[in-house]
């Protein structure tokens, strides 16, 4: 008979838009998983990867696809429990009750995924009986929303050069989100301009290849006035395609918020909902922490020639002085990277994280400390 563990504990990762099970978080669940045996803590720990999941439409109906998912993971590890941990009459004569180990969750979320899990946590604890879910590490989820300057910056960066050939812009775009053809088809004009009303040559992209872009898609008749912003949103669409939302800001004057037929990263733009599933998500009895990307990006022209420090989501909207100290829940990692967008889809990537190490020890920590407190609430 095998002496019972004083938990089950299952580290559920789920990664974000565009994301996939095995190579958005690469070896770091496996290196988690490593670190708990190593540490001889008598707990019965397992990573567990969400499979890759549809990023496109209702934002809901992935929280509840993972929240089913997630109570039969729970469900499967209670019976292996009871069955591995229920002693049998003869080894048991004097009629002692059992220790059955309970079944503890983790969510561990990468960008959006992190909102699917705090969603998630929320449906769990609505449920009738004890929720499993006993934390969130969060990995440069957006959850007041992404910084407003990704594409003040870095999305200039990358149209520049982008900028010298329409059809490439729209072949590499195309190439990541097949919805992008519409959205480039239905801004695009003639010939593109920069920020300073300059038009750049280049040929458009043919009908032919519009056609074959955005099937069945019947643009509106494209504007001028598109020049600059269509560029920038074909570049969003190709971000969005690889992990980041499609924000657009014109780079000299106000920001546009743009779906591009994305409806799954939709919420990032409503900061009261975001702002409410904070509120809502700290007032839960478990752990909760976000690392999110930080990375220094080198003087150049873009940015008049001063080196500065840049993050994938919005630290400004973050409470400072409130009673949960919300804050203090987010910490940075030094990333390497041509900008923040890279920085974060390369987070689990050792030879751009900077801190990839440390941020597994720390995870293990704070796991640890959940684990615990839990623990301690079940007395």
């Amino acid at each position: 008979m095998l002496n019972p563990p004083k938990a089950t504990l299952l580290l559920l990762f789920v990664h974000g838009f565009k994301g996939h099970d095995h190579h958005t978080f690469l070896d770091f669940p496996t290196r988690i998983m490593t670190i708990f045996t190593n540490a001889n803590l008598n707990l019965d720990v397992e990573s567990v990867v969400y499979p890759q999941y549809d990023t496109r439409g209702d934002f809901n109906g992935a929280v509840n696809n993972f929240v089913d998912w997630t109570k039969q993971q729970v469900k499967s590890r209670e019976a292996f429990n009871l069955k591995v941990y229920t002693r049998k009459p003869e080894d048991n004569p004097t009629g002692a009750p059992d220790v059955i180990p309970p079944v503890y969750v983790c969510f561990l979320g990468h960008s959006m995924g992190g909102l699917v899990a705090a969603d998630a946590a929320l449906v769990l604890d609505a449920l009738p009986g004890k929720s499993p879910v006993i934390g969130i590490l969060a990995f440069d989820t957006p959850y007041f929303g992404l910084n407003h300057t990704i594409f003040t910056q870095a999305a200039y960066d990358r149209v520049s050069g982008i900028a010298q050939k329409a059809t490439g812009a729209y072949s590499l775009m195309s190439a990541y989100l097949p919805a992008a053809g519409a959205a480039w088809g239905a801004l695009s004009a003639p010939s593109a301009t920069n920020s300073g009303g300059q038009s750049h040559s280049g040929s458009s992209p043919s009908e032919k290849e519009k056609g074959a872009l955005a099937k069945g898609a019947t643009p509106p008749a494209s504007s001028s006035k598109w020049g600059w912003g269509s560029i920038a949103l074909g570049v969003g669409a190709v971000v969005a395609a690889t992990g980041a939302a499609v924000m657009v800001s014109s780079r000299t004057g106000g920001m546009e918020y743009v779906t591009s037929h994305i409806q799954f990263v939709g919420i990032l733009w409503n900061s009261s909902q975001l702002k409410q599933r904070m509120t809502s998500l700290l007032k839960l009895p478990m752990g909760f922490h976000c690392f999110y990307t930080q990375v220094q990006i080198p003087a150049s022209a873009s940015n008049n020639f001063r080196s500065t420090s840049r993050t994938f989501i919005e630290l400004a909207s973050i409470p400072t002085n409130d009673s949960t100290k919300t804050r203090t829940l987010f910490s940075a990692r030094e990333c390497s990277g041509q900008d923040e967008i890279e920085a974060h889809m390369e987070m689990f990537n050792p030879s751009k994280n900077f801190d990839y190490y440390r941020m597994g020890e720390e995870t293990v920590n704070r796991v640890k400390e959940m684990v615990e407190g839990a623990l301690s609430r079940k007395v």
